[in-house]
């Protein structure tokens, strides 16, 4: 990765577990030592400041992870924005969607 690239954290995160997903070496190195794995996925040397922390969800433990930065809390979500959360939610389960009628 270049070390001039714009790329957000969700962006990373989301390469990462998929990487992970795939890759069961790649996965054991970041249960192992997250910063180094991630430093080494990204091909560059994090801030010292910068503490990386790996959680895995199990089945009867689910994490939310709150962004570092909250929007306006004014600000009126578009209706993109709501389509994209209306009617459903993802089952930490068995990781499938399921929709406003169906049953926990």
């Amino acid at each position: 990765m270049d070390s001039n690239s714009n790329i957000s954290r969700k962006d990373i995160r989301d390469t990462l577990v998929r990487a992970a997903l795939k890759d069961e070496a790649f996965r054991e190195s970041l249960l192992a030592n997250p910063k180094f794995a991630v430093e080494r996925a990204l091909g560059t040397t994090l801030p010292d400041r910068l503490k990386v922390v790996l959680l895995q969800e199990t089945e009867d433990l689910m994490y939310i992870v709150l962004p570092k930065d909250f929007p306006d809390q004014n600000a009126n979500l578009s209706d993109a924005e709501l389509e994209t959360i209306a009617g459903g939610f993802l089952s930490a389960e068995n990781n499938t969607f399921l929709g406003p009628d169906s049953s926990l």
